[in-house]
């Protein structure tokens, strides 16, 4: 035992150590602290969880859409952002009928219950700054960018994204579950890191393409039978390019870019006036196409698009009339008269 002794007491310099008892412990009166995991600092009114209780989102316009395999197979989908002075905050929710939420960490991301956002300046007409990241219904992701080919972001972990997740109906991978709210988190300095120009964050103007992923079961690995990849944007932009950011919904420090939709009718006919999608609002610099549908055949007298006679512009198929509004930058207001 005094060899022993002897040993510790050389090889701990000035640490005495005893094996009669822990009295004789000698404390360091300067500790090193235990380091505590470094993660991205959020804005002080934010709380990366799941749910939408902050302000923020209520002031965030959101897109509004439908993801179609058939009538009794689609999702509701809603997604939107909102600009900190720390950087972008993610929110999205899905509810899925006649489908289950699957999600199993063994397998590629893709497989599973997600949305995977494409991502990349409005400005970009190619993938040379694209982002795939997906967020997936248990509130993992996994975060790719388009270098030469898609490679997984290695990054400081102080700027890494944060993501969290709460499930609709019950926990993934069960019955009851029928879709995901997910909050996510992306620092400027993560963007910086990558190559965007972050030095007027809040200009910042985002092309994201909310692409989502049915999921059909847990351990299926083929792409064509296990999953439904499902560019459903498509459907709400004329011009969609999975390549190409500016043609994707342009998102900024508010959310969804985009417009009010005022309709004023007159006359003593009746009808409806909508975006053909049945979205109310119009995309900011989307062309935008409208329906008429009048009861009892009743004709359009006039129609005004923020003043300006639309009457030329007007096309009659089977008693439905329809106009496009190119590319617009203000609230649509519409002036019709039926008859």
């Amino acid at each position: 035992m005094k060899k022993m002794k002897i040993a510790a007491l050389l090889g701990a310099g000035v640490l005495t150590l005893s094996m009669a008892g822990c009295s004789d412990i000698v404390k360091d009166p300067n500790p090193y602290p235990v380091p505590t995991k470094r993660v991205a600092q959020l804005d002080a009114d934010m709380t990366i969880d799941g749910k939408f209780d902050e302000a923020r989102w209520k002031e965030s316009r959101w897109l509004n859409g439908v993801d179609k395999i058939n009538s009794k197979q689609f999702a509701d989908i809603t997604f939107t952002t909102s600009y900190g002075t720390k950087g972008v905050y993610f929110g999205m929710k899905v509810e899925e009928h006649g489908t289950n939420i699957w999600v199993n960490p063994d397998r590629a991301s893709y497989m599973n219950s997600c949305i995977e956002m494409y991502m990349g300046p409005s400005e970009d007409t190619n993938e040379h700054r694209l982002f795939e990241f997906d967020f997936l219904a248990n509130g993992s992701y996994t975060s790719k960018f388009r270098y030469s080919d898609w490679t997984e972001v290695k990054a400081p972990v102080n700027i890494l994204p944060i993501v969290a997740s709460e499930t609709i109906g019950g926990e993934v991978n069960t019955p009851e579950c029928t879709g995901y709210i997910v909050e996510g988190f992306l620092p400027f300095a993560y963007l910086d890191f990558v190559g965007y120009d972050v030095s007027d964050p809040q200009n910042l103007i985002l092309g994201i393409a909310p692409v989502h992923i049915f999921s059909f079961n847990y351990n299926g690995t083929n792409t064509e039978t296990d999953r439904l990849w499902s560019p459903w944007p498509g459907e709400y932009l004329p011009n969609f390019n999975m390549w190409d950011p500016s043609t994707f919904f342009r998102f900024g420090k508010s959310g969804l870019i985009s417009h009010k939709i005022i309709v004023n009718q007159t006359g003593s006919g009746t009808g409806t006036v909508q975006e053909k999608s049945g979205l109310d609002y119009v995309l900011s610099g989307v062309d935008t196409t409208f329906v008429v549908q009048t009861v009892n055949n009743a004709k359009v007298k006039a129609i005004t698009v923020n003043g300006v006679d639309y009457m030329d512009k007007l096309g009659e198929v089977q008693g439905e009339y329809r106009f496009t509004v190119e590319k617009p930058s203000q609230d649509i207001v519409i002036d019709i008269e039926i008859g």
